[in-house]
């Protein structure tokens, strides 16, 4: 199965493959991709309920160790894309 992570939005366990890495760039958080960003990572399946879940109980902020002033704009928006393309 390969390495493990726990997505923060709906916290079920997943291999790194299914799941996106996002990561804090000063105040934003931001997908990482490429998953070459260094820094702490937290781990969210690439899916709306998942990431509105990881909002609502802003567990970006404490899976990343940052305060909860955190600019999610980047990541929402990100989504928001990503649903236009696939729907």
């Amino acid at each position: 199965m390969g390495v493990v992570r726990m997505c923060v939005g709906c916290r079920q366990r997943e291999a790194t493959s299914s799941l996106l890495r996002c990561v804090v760039e000063g105040v934003r958080v931001v997908p990482d991709v490429s998953r070459t960003i260094p820094g702490r990572g937290a781990w969210v399946h690439p899916q709306q309920r998942c990431v509105t879940a990881a909002l609502k109980r802003e567990a970006f902020p404490r899976a990343l160790k940052r305060s909860r002033g955190l600019d999610v704009s980047t990541i929402e928006a990100f989504f928001t894309k990503e649903n236009r393309l696939n729907g």
